[in-house]
């Protein structure tokens, strides 16, 4: 019997771009700095490509958009960038509730329920996972979802280099050793020292 499982990528930044919203570019960022979330997108589209069958659930609603009259979903636009890869709108789905990673990681949750899967496939940017990771661990039902393997992290850089190094090697390089993505990095950090000590506002 095939293993039931999914493929989640985690909404990130936005940018408007001649007239329209896109995800982000490493030398673009959010509220909080350099982000580099279009890399989510690129590889959820080589992850189809090694899943062809598996449906993709694109996360997050407004998030830090939502007094934006303008602003769609960050799920709508990775929906609408993967759909222009070549991804069918019809394996895509949306989840739209969730403004935050931990709103995002909480609806993981329902999301394995509801599905009945054996595996999710949770995926963002390598400097992002860290503090998923402290997540999960800080939330009982998730943690132990993470253990009995029914979770499961992937790096979209990780996955980019495996399937297009030659375009994204340099790009991911360049990137990681910026002062921008350094800052982003340091901030990550601090969340993760901040939820170990339960400082960290998870809500």
């Amino acid at each position: 019997m095939k293993e039931k499982k999914m493929l989640y990528i985690l909404g990130g930044g936005l940018v408007k771009e001649g007239g329209r919203w896109c995800t982000t570019n490493f030398n673009e960022g959010d509220n909080f700095g350099a982000s580099g979330d279009r890399l989510r997108v690129v590889a959820g589209k080589y992850w189809h490509g090694d899943n062809p069958d598996k449906l993709i659930i694109v996360s997050a609603g407004k998030g830090q958009y939502r007094d934006i009259p303008d602003a769609p979903t960050i799920a709508e636009v990775m929906k609408q960038e993967l759909i222009a890869l070549g991804v069918a709108a019809s394996i895509i789905e949306k989840e739209e509730e969730s403004g935050n990673t931990w709103q995002q990681l909480q609806m993981a949750k329902k999301i394995i329920a509801a599905k009945g899967l054996d595996k999710l496939f949770i995926m963002s940017n390598q400097w992002h996972l860290p503090r998923v990771q402290a997540m999960l661990g800080a939330d009982e039902e998730l943690n132990n979802l993470f253990r009995e393997g029914k979770i499961a992290l992937i790096s979209a850089e990780e996955l980019l280099l495996k399937h297009a190094s030659a375009e994204w090697k340099e790009i991911i390089q360049v990137a990681y050793q910026s002062e921008a993505l350094r800052a982003r990095i340091a901030l990550e950090q601090k969340g993760i020292r901040q939820i170990k000590t339960g400082a960290y506002n998870l809500k």
